[in-house]
């Protein structure tokens, strides 16, 4: 995990790697805080590289397809593919980069769920797919050995983009159902208790981003989308089929009172007078 101070010190770095392994090797990275509607491209790159938004938004276009992205959202770069990148006029994003080639660069990518149609990654800011980005970039400010530790940190990141967005086989694909279906009985079991996407994730044995990237492809929603939802059908049959007062009723789908007054209020239209009186029953 990487610190305020040490983040602040990559407004404004890159480096380049002359020294070519014919496996893999590091031939580009850094980060950038980019200046309003500051633009990459149209331009094609000679290897694959991983972008990181930090900050901001911006876009993303490349063939046919335009990527609004922000925070917490990255994309892929395949070599000799048209593409251009723009920061936000109001909101530039900071964005951090990894690129790498080699003979065995394609291989080592196709095991992780990215590619040309579904370019796109989401991670969170105690990602270990972050940390493993910026130790590629702490590798190459080293002056001894640099290309050694520059792509046992690049294998590194390989290894941790392959964990935390593996690619799903034909078996695995079968079971992705399966995966989002143990993630609805959870909800369905738990929705009372103040359960997190996290939490399911842990219980499910795999990375929060991969279950919200799976329970979205799947549902159609975020997985805090359905939570949300699916107390809000509880809590309403239980105030259409039983006398029980908004309090009891709150704390069975997992809400406390005022929340919940509020959200029944807008998405049901149901009146929160009352409440008050009815939060000591």
């Amino acid at each position: 995990m990487w610190t305020e101070e040490e983040a602040a010190m990559m407004d404004k770095f890159s480096s380049s790697n002359r020294t070519i392994n014919q496996d893999v090797n590091v031939y580009t990275c850094g980060s950038e805080q980019c200046a309003p509607n500051h633009t990459y491209g149209p331009t094609v790159r000679s290897g694959y590289m991983v972008y990181f938004v930090l900050s901001g938004k911006g876009v993303y276009q490349v063939r046919d397809h335009t990527y609004h992205l922000h925070q917490g959202q990255g994309f892929l770069i395949e070599p000799q593919t048209l593409i251009m990148v723009k920061a936000d006029r109001n909101n530039p994003w900071k964005y951090l980069w990894i690129g790498f080639s080699g003979q065995s660069a394609e291989k080592y990518l196709t095991a992780t769920a990215l590619n040309s149609h579904d370019p796109l990654f989401s991670f969170t800011t105690d990602s270990p797919l972050l940390d493993s980005a910026h130790a590629v970039i702490q590798a190459a400010k080293v002056q001894e050995n640099r290309n050694l530790a520059m792509t046992g940190k690049l294998f590194e990141f390989l290894y941790t983009l392959c964990q935390t967005h593996p690619r799903l086989s034909t078996d695995a694909a079968a079971s992705t159902t399966e995966l989002v279906e143990y993630a609805l009985f959870y909800i369905s079991q738990n929705f009372g208790d103040d359960i997190s996407v996290a939490q399911i994730a842990e219980a499910l044995h795999i990375d929060r981003s991969y279950l919200h990237r799976l329970f979205k492809r799947v549902t159609g929603q975020s997985p805090q989308a359905y939570i949300k939802s699916y107390r809000m059908q509880q809590a309403c049959e239980l105030l259409t089929t039983t006398a029980l007062p908004i309090s009891v009723v709150a704390r069975a789908v997992g809400y406390g009172l005022w929340v919940a007054v509020l959200i029944f209020e807008g998405v049901s239209g149901f009146s929160g007078d009352g409440a008050e009186g009815v939060a000591s029953k």
